[in-house]
């Protein structure tokens, strides 16, 4: 082969080389920019191997919470039981990106009629707001009279419209003003507070947001009898990653007292914004679970009702 041959060939070599980097990062570019992907954001696989899909055959109720991994603990918290109810809706949500989807939505049953909130008659508190309003307006459209409530906002208590009225304060176990001049309010305290303005009734959607404090208000709500008076409840639940098994299998109770006191699961979303490893447990997974549950006693009211016609 001649010189200038082989400087041909190596001169091909170098620009089909230059090619295909330039494509790779164009690509890359073009992933980024338009579809939102991110691999060092978000595993690249829907479901992590730690972490498998939850198989539809397992009967939760017979798992004992003490006899839980982690990984089962994570297959509990994602379990969505949807076809608990024949028909649900997402309310509210910000689209996000990277990955791209909403954030913030809340699923509502619809069907059985006696399950969902009555239009035009409903009452909502929507608990933790950070300035996002899409599911307090969703439910305001829906008919429902909206009462929300968030302490770490700096505007003070208002009426965001005609269905939706902001308070300036948070739900927790107890009545207290914390270091920052937040106020915070148990469920029935709240409860109490609002009565005059909406009535003796059920909150036909209590929804809450409220960044780890779930895991101690949860508890409140039942202990005070509150959960009686809840035809849906939304949870955001969040996982520490400094969890060791013993806490972990903790919040899997506390979730299993929701479902003791006849609230039955209709819908379970991971927050695929919120991933991380716990690293004394040796497992990565999702650490935010948006869970939906409906009052089963609004269904046995309606069948006893019917038994006495």
């Amino acid at each position: 082969m001649t010189a200038v041959k082989m400087l041909e060939v190596i001169t091909c070599k170098k620009s089909a080389q230059v090619f295909l980097v330039l494509f790779v990062l164009a690509m890359t570019f073009f992933c980024v920019q338009y579809i939102g992907i991110t691999p060092t954001l978000v595993p690249p696989a829907a479901i992590p191997r730690s972490m498998p899909c939850p198989s539809t055959k397992v009967d939760w109720e017979s798992v004992k919470t003490e006899e839980m991994t982690p990984t089962q603990v994570l297959e509990y918290l994602l379990w969505t039981n949807r076809s608990s109810c024949f028909l649900a809706h997402d309310f509210g949500g910000a689209m996000m990106k990277r990955p791209s989807g909403l954030d913030g939505q809340k699923s509502v049953c619809i069907s059985p009629v006696e399950l969902a909130p009555p239009a035009d008659k409903c009452l909502v508190y929507s608990v933790g707001i950070n300035d996002e309003w899409s599911f307090d307006d969703a439910m305001a459209d829906y008919g429902c009279q909206v009462y929300s409530f968030d302490p770490t906002m700096t505007t003070g208590d208002h009426n965001h419209s005609s269905s939706v009225h902001f308070y300036n304060l948070g739900l927790s176990s107890r009545d207290y003003t914390n270091g920052n001049g937040w106020r915070f309010k148990t469920l029935s305290s709240v409860y109490d507070m609002l009565k005059e303005l909406h009535g003796v009734r059920d909150i036909d959607y209590l929804k809450m947001d409220i960044e780890y404090d779930e895991w101690i208000v949860v508890p409140d709500i039942i202990r005070s009898g509150m959960m009686s008076k809840v035809r849906q409840l939304a949870v955001e639940f969040h996982l520490p990653v400094e969890d060791t098994l013993s806490q972990m299998r903790r919040r899997a109770r506390i979730i299993r007292s929701i479902e003791q006191q006849g609230m039955i699961r209709f819908d379970s979303k991971v927050n695929p914004w919120f991933y991380g490893t716990f690293e004394l447990l040796g497992v990565s997974g999702y650490r935010g679970y948006e869970i939906a549950w409906y009052n089963s006693k609004f269904l046995l009211s309606k069948k006893s009702h019917q038994s006495t016609q």
